[in-house]
């Protein structure tokens, strides 16, 4: 298939959601302690939406709090896996609760967990993390986890915040302070919005949240207003199309805004969401979208420019990822598009 030649770059991954019974196996056969069964952790049927993935999440509840250490061979497994499908940049959501909640100490440990993923990367891909904050998040946790993510921020830990949770109970207008100081210092926010609430939510994420990037973002294209800001803007989107699906965001794929993204000019990516939760890979979630929407080896190539351009860490180790983003910078600064074999 066309898109297996072109390179990739995943924006929207959670580290815990990449949990199933295969890597489970699998890194307990390489000799690592398991904090759950492999039986036990069922990905959400196609039928099951909210509940499937509450269920799911229950599975793999003993890892909400696992610290760093914990994640290491998954997070190799997973790593291994995304150079297999030709992934030349990852930026990946991981929870603070992976780190001492004494500000020094998670610091320190932050700093050991970057230099492990620096030598495990050994040039073939570049992995990137975002602090997930949820929406739930108490007010009296915000002005702590703005501390959190500027000192994690300022060592090179992290290079932007996500937010996400359910969105019509949680307002993002609690966290406006967070937006504004993250913003100040540089740092990239992402929010989760228009997955199961509506365009208003997009919108609110675009207003208040000064969101550079919107996960999923189904909803906005119910809004020809939002869909004009987003593309005007030009703000990201990820998509993630099996989880839209198996979340009931979506009936089935053909019904999936990426086409009109894509029609439009828009930016936007291909993504997995929680690879185990909703098994499913990269690979394979392009396939699916080649498959039913005919894209071209142009527009994948498109993807990934847009993808790598949306990054939030501007400094790129990566050879592979750095060409990409040459060629970015030359499409940019030229009013013609390179000729491309589509087939």
């Amino acid at each position: 298939m066309v898109h297996e030649a072109v390179p990739k770059v995943e924006l929207h991954c959670h580290l815990i959601g990449v949990l199933n019974s295969q890597v489970l196996n699998a890194i307990r056969a390489a000799g690592h302690p398991l904090l759950v069964a492999p039986g036990d952790v069922i990905p959400v049927g196609c039928d099951e939406g909210a509940e499937g993935f509450a269920r799911w999440l229950v599975s793999v509840a003993p890892y909400k709090c696992a610290d760093w250490k914990t994640f290491l061979p998954i997070l190799d497994w997973h790593m291994e896996r995304l150079v297999e499908q030709g992934v030349v940049y990852s930026e990946l959501m991981i929870s603070p609760l992976m780190f001492p909640r004494n500000l020094n100490a998670a610091v320190e440990k932050l700093a050991e967990f970057q230099q492990w993923v620096r030598r495990h990367e050994r040039g073939r891909i570049q992995m990137e993390f975002l602090l997930l904050i949820p929406r739930s998040l108490p007010d009296e946790g915000i002005k702590a986890d703005i501390e959190r993510c500027l000192a994690f921020a300022e060592t090179g830990g992290i290079c932007g915040i996500s937010i996400a949770g359910l969105e019509q109970d949680c307002p993002i207008s609690r966290f406006q302070r967070m937006f504004h100081e993250l913003k100040k210092h540089g740092l990239g926010i992402e929010i989760h919005a228009g997955e199961r609430g509506g365009p208003e939510e997009v919108r609110e994420a675009l207003d208040i949240g000064l969101a550079d990037r919107i996960g999923h973002g189904i909803a906005a294209f119910r809004d020809e207003h939002v869909v004009n800001r987003l593309r005007n803007e030009n703000v990201h989107i990820e998509f993630c199309p099996t989880s839209n699906i198996k979340m009931g965001t979506v009936p089935k794929l053909e019904y999936h805004p990426i086409q009109q993204a894509r029609d439009l000019g828009m930016s936007f990516s291909i993504n997995t969401d929680d690879p185990g939760a909703f098994d499913c890979n990269l690979d394979g979630e392009f396939a699916r979208v080649e498959d039913t929407f005919r894209f071209t080896r142009k527009d994948f190539q498109s993807i990934a420019r847009n993808a790598l351009a949306a990054r939030f860490q501007p400094n790129l180790r990566n050879q592979s990822a750095q060409s990409l983003a040459s060629q970015t910078e030359a499409l940019t600064s030229s009013a013609l598009w390179p000729v491309t074999t589509d087939i």
